[in-house]
């Protein structure tokens, strides 16, 4: 994307602004895992336990780190509006041990809450170099956000839209220029 994504433009303010929005509205105990401090947002970093392991590793800082419940919303996913991650965090609260949204046929596992009974797995999981958190959700008790539970919060398509490449941004552009009054 010829810079770091999270200070990519969204709207007038860079990308990562969008997800600290929503989870200031959810907690007060906001850390970035991984990565060189995300300029402007004031965050409490964590370094990856292991660096070359993906989300699944900044997962597993997180867990370690956490006192409780982890809640996660990645910081190009612009659009999660904080219900989402409320209801996500109050079903690991009732017994869950991950409670994410499953739409388009797939988890999206940087949108959700995480028990901190899922280290030991998680590790497990690591240490077998098997870093997919699908397939960690696949094995758990994973309560899933989807259907109407999921479209009570809004359009998932728009929630979950993961800004990864140029077009990626374009259409997250495309979406907040429909949302403007016209």
């Amino acid at each position: 994307m010829g810079q770091p994504k999270a200070e990519m433009e969204l709207g007038a303010r860079p990308l990562a602004s969008w997800a600290a929005a929503s989870l200031a509205r959810v907690s007060e105990q906001i850390v970035q895992v991984g990565g060189e401090p995300i300029p402007g947002l004031g965050w409490r970093v964590w370094a990856d336990r292991r660096p070359d392991a993906g989300p699944a590793a900044g997962l597993e800082t997180a867990l370690i780190n956490a006192a409780s419940t982890v809640i996660v919303c990645a910081v190009d996913t612009p659009f999660v509006p904080p219900g989402l991650l409320r209801a996500a965090h109050r079903a690991v609260r009732h017994g869950a041990l991950a409670a994410v949204p499953l739409w388009g046929g797939r988890w999206h596992p940087l949108c959700g809450a995480y028990s901190p009974d899922v280290l030991h797995l998680l590790t497990t999981r690591l240490d077998a170099r098997q870093i997919d958190l699908s397939g960690l959700l696949d094995s758990i008790a994973t309560w899933p956000l989807r259907g109407a539970a999921l479209r009570a919060f809004g359009e998932p398509d728009r929630m979950l839209q993961n800004v990864n490449s140029p077009g990626d941004l374009r259409r997250a552009r495309a979406m907040l220029s429909n949302d403007r009054p016209g």
